[in-house]
């Protein structure tokens, strides 16, 4: 992948787009970087992470369906399977599964926390945990099988993803899972020593005679990893489950979208207009994102100071043509959904619902531009603007987090500066027109061979990625209920 370099990128229109065009880069050559390692340490069950509930439950599917599709006995150790549920109620949707592994001939037992009333199925072993003891807080499934064995061992570290429908599906755990068949068996160990004498006799004889068989001998390496194949099928299995998740998370917000996008329109359609621009007011703001709607669309705001605005004009007819000339280049990019609003006399808030960070910085550039040209002519206002942008999440929308950002804009800033973020962790970007647009010379593009240009000022903080998550998060991450951004393709020098 070609280096971005910090001068600029032939084919990027302006300061915005190429701050999202370098990190962009960097971040897709980061995530090459550090692929191998995070999958290693995936199938080498490494350190537990935060998971949600939604993946626990597929997991946990894969590895039932997993011992079902193999002989439940070998030579001399049956299977086993242990499966630490928390409460009656979740293993009530699971019965007949655990059922049916017993019927096979596994050895199933199953765990619940004490004080309900349980009625387990044929075959299968119950177990009462204290609510005090740890394994009370455990989402727990090990299968310990002839030369396979797969586990699931979770946390609950009641903590609630906001973003969900329900406190249920919100729940977050911290857990590793695998199909490592050593890594099985050491999970298999430790439920036996912390169950104890909850087990019967004749299975904990069973339980240990497969102890001995799957635990490693005095001159054998125990790799924590597993063989190649138990690596493989761990990293593959990761993969497609987090994208399917990801495309289920995907067509949930798509339709929460809809309705807010339809929200946003009949608000739109209802607000007061403001006489000089004829741009509606703040109160479409109010109509439509109030504290109680929904959180699912990202919706890209531009807050746009223009300071020219807020001089004395001695001709009415001045101001009006001032204010028609902003409006006029606020809306020429946006699309039949988006909204330019006049907040107050020298503000405006380009309103853009579901806009991706690319979008939101062309567009951010083309509206400088059109300022620009704006300045020119009748009634002879200079129309430059500083610029807040930030595609969010938040409701009600960050407005004041914008106006505070632009403060932090530096006179002289020679391009897009990382403002920080807001109190939810999103990424604000400030630019003022001034800084100019970034393209080749006509006719000449850049060649690939021409000199670095020139480091930035001393002390002048490097342009950070205004709209990717967290720096720690990796888009394999991603799940249902969060918000990161995957990255994007990087725009290439033109031929």
């Amino acid at each position: 992948m070609p280096a971005v370099r910090p001068g600029g990128t032939s084919g990027v229109a302006g300061p915005l787009s190429q701050a999202v065009a370098e990190a962009t880069a960097r971040a897709t050559r980061t995530r090459l970087d550090e692929e191998p390692r995070r999958t290693w340490e995936h199938a080498a069950g490494g350190r537990p992470t935060p998971v949600p509930k939604r993946l626990l439950v597929a997991v946990s599917h894969a590895i039932e369906k997993a011992v079902m599709s193999s002989p439940m006995t070998g030579p001399d150790t049956p299977t086993v399977v242990i499966a630490l549920f928390q409460r009656l109620e979740f293993f009530e949707r699971e019965r007949v599964v655990y059922e049916r592994l017993a019927e096979a001939g596994a050895e199933v037992v199953v765990g619940f926390v004490r004080g309900e009333e349980h009625d387990p199925p044929r075959g299968v072993h119950t177990v009462l945990l204290d609510p005090d003891e740890k394994l009370a807080d455990e989402w727990t499934v090990v299968a310990v099988g002839p030369g396979t064995g797969a586990f699931l061992v979770a946390t609950d570290q009641h903590a609630y993803d906001a973003h969900e429908h329900t406190a249920e599906a919100g729940r977050q755990f911290c857990g590793r899972w695998g199909y490592a068949r050593a890594q099985a068996g050491a999970e298999l160990a430790r439920l036996r020593l912390a169950l104890g004498t909850r087990i019967p006799d004749p299975l904990l004889r069973r339980l240990d005679a497969l102890l001995g068989e799957v635990m490693a001998s005095g001159e054998e390496v125990a790799g924590s990893g597993g063989t190649p194949g138990e690596a493989w099928a761990t990293a593959s299995l990761a993969h497609m489950i987090t994208r399917m998740q990801t495309a289920q998370a995907g067509s949930r917000a798509l339709r929460e979208q809809l309705e807010d996008a339809h929200r946003a329109a009949d608000a739109h359609r209802s607000a007061a207009t403001d006489p000089s621009s004829g741009l509606p007011t703040p109160d479409f703001l109010e109509r439509w994102s109030s504290p109680g709607g929904t959180t699912e669309l990202p919706v890209g705001l531009a807050l746009v100071d223009v300071a020219g605005l807020d001089g004395a004009f001695d001709d009415p007819r001045a101001e009006y043509h001032a204010a028609r000339k902003v409006a006029a280049a606020l809306c020429q990019p946006l699309g039949p959904v988006d909204a330019a609003v006049r907040l107050s006399r020298r503000e405006f808030l380009v309103v853009v619902p579901g806009a991706s960070p690319r979008h939101l910085a062309g567009l951010g550039d083309e509206v400088a531009e059109q300022l620009e040209l704006s300045s020119d002519g009748y009634p002879h206002v200079p129309l430059t603007a500083s610029v807040a942008t930030i595609v969010t999440h938040t409701r009600p929308l960050p407005v004041e987090d914008l106006r505070v950002a632009l403060t932090r804009l530096p006179a002289d800033a020679p391009g897009a500066i990382d403002a920080g973020r807001t109190v939810t962790g999103e990424r604000i970007a400030v630019v003022s027109t001034r800084a100019g647009r970034v393209l080749p010379a006509p006719g000449r593009p850049e060649s690939p061979s021409a000199p670095e240009p020139a480091a930035g000022r001393p002390g002048e903080r490097p342009v950070d990625h205004p709209w990717f998550g967290p720096e720690d998060q990796h888009p394999d991450d991603l799940l249902p209920g969060s918000h990161g951004v995957a990255a994007a393709e990087v725009p290439q020098p033109r031929s």
